[in-house]
């Protein structure tokens, strides 16, 4: 009795793990199935595709092209070989520049020399009055008339009363003492009397015979 026992309990155990490895072979390839998909679940046919020509040997070849190769290009043709001529421009003839005549310097002719010249000479002062004179020489030239300005400070009050050997007129300031005519080389010799209202010696401000300057003495 005793060894049935030990008979029925290996029978079993090997009964359960054949049915758990084919329940887990089940599994595996149900898990299979659902990831991949059956073949005949895509429902497309395979198309076979006949080739329109014939896989030969020699029909495979590919026919020459009309191209030319690029050897067989005239290097005119290409343009990134053809360098631009350079285009020469005529050079420009040059201008000198004119010369433009240097002006004619003009010079004015040197005024003649007076041909009159006179000296002013003081004869006698006082307090208030004075007797002057001026001596006229005609150095050169014909016989004329002569004119002699004679001014003075207006401050000085200066009046011009009796004159001899010229004839006299007023100028504002100025006193003019005219006569004549004058001989070449002849000298004259005019004199007036005046007042003042200062007490020292005074002398013109200006005095001129044709406009010449008068010596002051």
């Amino acid at each position: 009795m005793p060894g049935k026992h030990n008979t029925v309990i290996p029978l079993r155990r090997y009964t359960f793990i054949a049915g758990a490895a084919t329940l887990l072979v089940v599994l595996v390839s149900w898990v299979a199935i659902r990831a991949v998909g059956p073949a005949e679940a895509d429902g497309r046919v395979p198309l076979m595709v006949q080739p329109t020509v014939p896989l030969g040997g020699a029909e495979l070849s590919v026919p020459p092209t009309s191209v030319p190769p690029p050897s067989a290009v005239p290097p005119s043709a290409s343009p990134s070989s053809a360098s631009p001529t350079p285009v020469r421009s005529s050079p420009r003839p040059s201008r000198s520049p004119s010369k433009k005549p240097a002006p004619r310097r003009t010079t004015s002719p040197p005024a003649p020399a007076a041909s009159f010249t006179a000296a002013y000479r003081t004869g006698g002062s006082w307090d208030r009055g004075f007797i002057a004179g001026v001596e006229i020489t005609n150095k050169s030239g014909p016989a004329r008339n002569w004119t002699v300005r004679v001014s003075y400070d207006p401050d000085a009050g200066v009046r011009v009363g009796n004159t001899w050997n010229a004839q006299l007129t007023r100028d504002g300031n100025t006193f003019v003492l005219t006569g004549g005519p004058l001989a070449p080389g002849a000298t004259a010799m005019l004199g007036f009397e005046a007042s003042k209202q200062v007490r020292s010696r005074i002398q013109p401000t200006a005095c001129t015979v044709d406009g010449a300057p008068c010596g002051l003495g």
